[in-house]
């Protein structure tokens, strides 16, 4: 049976918002790596309008411009009639993933892995020195450190450097042992249940610990926990912060202080998800600007128009993500600096292994390996 889209009352009024102007291309992260009309926002609001007519048929290049959408809302901020592009991508993914039409093979791998690991990296173990970290902290905690999968199992000197940090501000904290992943990709994917499900799971967890406050380096967990909890009616009381809240505000009251100088001049990389998704532009920064000897420049596309790593769309479109990040590291070059940072693992994974590919040499630093 040919697959019919039938969008929600306020996806349809969302959709026909766009007016056809053409104005996302100038943001459009994919558009910039394809230079073809089909892969921006408007093509892909042209795509739904006709998929929901029945004028198109799914086929594998429909399939193709809805998930290479990093959903980073680039898009959205230059949009003047407010267009929620994002929404309207994910609600088409929601009726795929329902009429089995989607997600992509690549993507229900990880929600094997995370079903069977608790992670979307299908690791089965940490590494020894984070191990180590963990079995120093106490079982329970009223604050605990979310630890996400990117940083965990990949870049675990990201949360060591951040556990040190937290035992300097005197702060009792633990984590949770055996840590599921958030399901933040799960719904961006457009598998809502499955998310919902991996989530609650965590939410028990937070229950049963009696944890109070959250605080993660991933920005796509602090948005899952900020938002998302309250609405499974469960641990709505805790409090969310990304670590950058954190450290801005130890050193704005002098729990912290910086004591070594770092003569380099930096660029910040904003990540959508801690950028246009949760507004915390100026954390970071503030952090930077308090290290003596740090000199921040401001890329030609920053805070809310900075470009997007093409972190979301890694799996299955690994070359593509490759684009994005070389077009990136372009305006890191005209801008003459000496090193990136991010306050995002993923943005720092994407950067991190595309930055030996490039034509230039270009340091690249976790918010919490500067300090």
């Amino acid at each position: 049976m040919a697959f019919r889209l039938s969008l929600s009352k306020e996806m349809n009024y969302e959709l026909n918002k766009c007016f056809r102007c053409s104005f996302c291309r100038s943001q459009c992260p994919i558009y910039h790596a394809k230079m073809n009309e089909t892969w921006n926002a408007r093509g892909r609001m042209m795509a739904v309008q006709l998929l929901k007519e029945g004028k198109i048929t799914l086929d594998d290049r429909v399939l193709d411009r809805i998930y290479t959408c990093a959903l980073c809302k680039s898009c959205e901020k230059i949009c003047p009639g407010l267009v929620k592009v994002t929404d309207i991508v994910k609600e088409v993914r929601t009726q795929l993933a329902d009429a089995k039409k989607g997600p992509l093979p690549e993507h229900l791998e990880m929600l094997e892995n995370i079903n069977t690991t608790g992670n979307a990296l299908a690791m089965k173990a940490i590494s020894p020195e984070l191990q180590k970290a963990i079995d120093k902290m106490p079982q329970k905690a009223d604050t605990i450190v979310f630890m996400g999968c990117v940083a965990q199992y990949v870049y675990p000197t990201h949360l060591i450097t951040l556990f040190k940090i937290l035992e300097q501000m005197n702060t009792r904290f633990s984590v949770l042992r055996e840590e599921i992943c958030c399901g933040s990709y799960l719904a961006e994917l457009g598998l809502a249940k499955e998310a919902e499900e991996v989530l609650a799971r965590t939410a028990q967890r937070l229950k049963e610990h009696g944890v109070k406050r959250i605080i993660t380096l991933c920005p796509m967990c602090y948005n899952t926990f900020k938002h998302d909890l309250p609405e499974l009616g469960t641990a709505s009381k805790i409090e969310v912060q990304h670590s950058t809240q954190v450290l801005e505000d130890a050193l704005e009251k002098g729990v912290l202080k910086t004591i070594r100088p770092l003569k380099m001049k930096f660029a910040y990389k904003d990540p959508c998800h801690l950028g246009r998704y949760a507004e915390l532009y100026d954390p970071p920064r503030n952090i930077l600007k308090r290290i003596g000897g740090i000199e921040l420049v401001e890329l030609e596309r920053t805070r809310e128009f900075s470009r997007c790593c093409g972190g979301t769309i890694r799996v299955p479109y690994s070359e593509l993500r490759n684009s994005l990040c070389r077009n990136f590291f372009d305006d890191v070059v005209k801008s003459r600096v000496e090193g990136v940072v991010t306050a995002c693992p993923t943005c720092f994974h994407n950067l991190y292994s595309t930055a030996p590919y490039t034509n230039n040499s270009v340091n690249v630093k976790g918010n919490c390996q500067v300090r």
